[in-house]
């Protein structure tokens, strides 16, 4: 019995890629490996069930590096063979993956605004009501007698 890729993956998910038992964080590519770093192995949480053999809540994801939660727990540490009993109360990361998304923040739906403004509870105006600088005639640069040369009201010359 082998699990298809979709239910392993599924089950990657749930356990936020930690061991179900030990929670050791896991190397997707290691799958199938043993002892060495992140090395795992999917695991029938009960080979017996006949009605859904390969469906998610069979599928249970063990680590096979140092701990070697797969052969220690889910074969009893006895021989492969051999499938130890599983109890949900002994798998403390068995939903790991599940309060992770629980606890990921949500992107913000109020205005966009900048850090310090948000801090300070001072709230951006929209792109389309800012005010816009406007470009400026060469008669506005001159000053306000509109010649050449001539000062405008801070006293600075421009050659427009």
């Amino acid at each position: 019995m082998e699990f298809a890729n979709g239910v392993v993956k599924a089950a990657w998910d749930r356990q936020g890629g930690r061991c179900a038992k030990c929670g050791r964080w896991l190397i997707w590519a290691q799958r199938g490996r043993e002892s060495v770093t992140g090395a795992w192995q999917p695991h029938h949480k009960d080979p017996r069930d006949q009605d859904n053999p390969d469906a998610l809540a069979n599928c249970i994801i063990f680590c096979s590096g140092i701990a070697d939660c797969h052969f220690n727990g889910g074969h009893g540490g006895i021989r492969w063979s051999h499938h130890a009993s599983l109890d949900d109360s002994t798998l403390l990361f068995l939903h790991a993956g599940e309060e992770a998304v629980d606890k990921t923040p949500k992107a913000p739906t109020a205005e966009k605004g900048s850090l310090i403004g948000t801090f300070f509870g001072l709230s951006q105006a929209p792109a389309s009501k800012r005010r816009r600088s406007r470009k400026r005639s060469p008669q506005e640069h001159a000053g306000a007698n509109g010649k050449k040369g001539a000062a405008d009201e801070l006293g600075v010359a421009c050659d427009l």
